[in-house]
C-alpha cells in the first residue's frame, strides 16, 4: 500500500512540476510583437494602454521566476510605451531598440 501511495505521489509531483514549468514559460507570439510595433507607430491609445497592462503582468511573472534580464527588458518597453502615449516629443525608432532586447532576453 505504501509503495502505491509513494508511486502516486511521485507521479503527481512530477506532472505538477511539468505543468507548472509549462505555464511559466514566457510566450510572446509574433502577433504580440506586431501589436507592439503598431502601438509605437500609430495613435491607438486604448490598445497601447491594454498592452501596458499586459506587459505589467508579464514583468511580474518574470520577477517571480527570477528572470531579471527579461523583467528589465519588459520594464524598459513599458517605459517607452508610456512615453509614446503621454509625452509628445521626438518619436525616434524606439521599437527598433526595445523589441530586439525583449526578444533576446525573454
Amino acid at each position: 500500500m505504501t509503495v502505491r501511495k509513494n508511486l502516486f505521489m511521485s507521479i503527481f509531483f512530477v506532472l505538477n512540476c511539468f505543468v507548472d514549468k509549462l505555464s511559466t514559460e514566457p510566450n510572446y507570439p509574433s502577433s504580440f510583437l506586431n501589436e507592439l510595433k503598431k502601438c509605437f507607430n500609430s495613435e491607438q491609445e486604448d490598445k497601447c494602454k491594454e498592452i501596458i497592462l499586459l506587459t505589467e503582468s508579464m514583468q511580474l511573472r518574470e520577477y517571480y521566476v527570477g528572470n531579471l534580464k527579461c523583467q528589465t527588458s519588459i520594464l524598459g518597453l513599458q517605459t517607452e510605451l508610456i512615453r509614446n502615449i503621454y509625452f509628445d516629443g521626438v518619436k525616434d525608432n524606439v521599437s527598433g531598440k526595445t523589441i530586439p532586447y525583449l526578444i533576446k532576453n525573454c
